[in-house]
């Protein structure tokens, strides 16, 4: 998954899925579910829709998007800088 292997599809690979959702949300900040499958499906192909969670979880694990269950959409998240002391 994260780790690359021999026979690793690097198109379809979780860090991969991962770069095109943040892209999109980069630019769109918030977006839905249903538009970001469809975004990835667009890029990637449609073999990279079984990587699409596995990448969204990695992204929230690294505090760059949230999930709005009301509404079913992502928000994505700008990094905080960091203050040097």
């Amino acid at each position: 998954m994260i780790r690359p292997g021999k026979h690793l599809n690097l198109n379809v690979c979780v860090v991969r899925i991962a770069a095109v959702v943040l892209a999109h949300l980069q630019r769109y900040r918030v977006e839905g579910c249903t538009t970001l499958l469809k975004k990835v499906r667009q890029e990637a192909g449609v073999d990279a829709e079984v990587w699409f969670l596995p990448a969204i979880d990695f992204l929230f694990l690294l505090g760059r998007i949230d999930y709005h269950p009301q509404t079913d959409t992502f928000e994505y998240l700008a990094p905080t800088p960091k203050t040097s002391k």
